[in-house]
């Protein structure tokens, strides 16, 4: 039988968070930010930036800048509108920065993952796509092949209606109107 301290520590939960943040960082903004968090128990402090990005995600108000991107994971509870504040404290106005827990929909869409785990989005392999033969949708053969049903279809449309093909009636000439009325 398992002991209390057994099921406390497989019950041991994280809480996960990005921070991101618009254009460039004041001085000691990540020493400071981590310092202030320390309190929470800092399981994690990842930091990537992104390049310039003209619309850049999260931020469809701003153009033309990189965002910085810090993956938090703190082992006590804590709140997004908790880890604001403390971006706050460091200078940065609410406009310039986002706050995201890892459960959210904004964050879950961003990462669609197989039953492997592995991101879908990522693979420059393209592994799960079906092998494709080229000549059966392009080339000469398919377009001579395409023709071929396009005219059997318009026959049968044809048959359908009831139309067939159209032909002149036939006309009688007079003798009379062979003629000149002048004279020949």
């Amino acid at each position: 039988m398992k002991t209390f301290r057994d099921y406390l520590t497989e019950s041991k939960k994280v809480y996960s968070f990005k921070v991101k943040v618009a254009g460039d960082l004041p001085e000691n903004f990540q020493d400071n930010l981590k310092k202030s968090l320390e309190k929470f128990e800092v399981v994690t402090f990842d930091k990537m930036t992104t390049p310039v990005q003209e619309s850049p995600m999260d931020f469809p108000e701003l153009s033309n800048r990189s965002i910085t991107i810090f993956d938090l994971v703190l082992e006590y509870p804590i709140t997004a509108p908790e880890i604001s504040a403390y971006v706050k404290e460091q200078g940065i106005p609410e406009e310039l920065f986002r706050i995201r827990g890892s459960g959210e929909p904004s964050e879950t869409d961003q990462r669609i993952v197989d039953e492997n785990g592995e991101a879908i989005l990522n693979d420059p392999f393209y592994r799960e796509e079906a092998k494709i033969k080229h000549k059966d949708y392009f080339g000469d053969d398919f377009n001579k092949g395409f023709l071929k049903d396009l005219s059997k279809t318009a026959k049968q449309q044809k048959k359908e209606s009831g139309q067939g093909e159209y032909k002149l009636p036939k006309t009688k000439q007079d003798k009379a109107g062979a003629k000149s009325a002048l004279g020949s």
